[in-house]
């Protein structure tokens, strides 16, 4: 198992104005509550199962003019719509709309912090 994805930390500035951020816009549960290094970790139960075949994957992408450097978690949703306008409700900002991926569609969004992080949404075919 070794050289594979194996955990996504949010780095926050504020661990209480995070967890409300997520717990408010994702349904998450802030299962345990430690300390590293003399700092508070804290640490979500998304409720679901991942989707095992992308943990097994890494994608490279040239980034775009402009925009920031760095690794984008990609969380999968159910309506990005809905769930863009609520990331704005909630102080987080819209870093990239909703756009079409092969026959999906992706988005990318700041939370509270600046931390970009994905969203994903299968299209429904049936």
């Amino acid at each position: 198992m070794a050289n594979t994805i194996d955990w996504v930390e949010i780095r926050t500035g504020d661990i209480e104005r995070a967890e409300h951020f997520y717990t408010e816009l994702f349904g998450w549960e802030t299962i345990a509550k430690e300390a590293t290094e003399g700092q508070e970790y804290w640490i979500f139960d998304t409720g679901e199962e991942p989707r095992v075949e992308n943990l097994r994957r890494v994608g490279m992408w040239a980034r775009p003019i402009g925009e920031k450097l760095g690794a984008v978690a990609y969380i999968v949703v159910d309506d990005i719509d809905a769930v863009l306008k609520k990331v704005s409700s909630l102080g987080g900002g819209v870093i990239a709309q909703k756009v079409a991926q092969g026959s999906s569609y992706r988005a990318v969004f700041a939370d509270p912090d600046g931390n970009h992080l994905g969203l994903w949404q299968d299209v429904d075919i049936s």
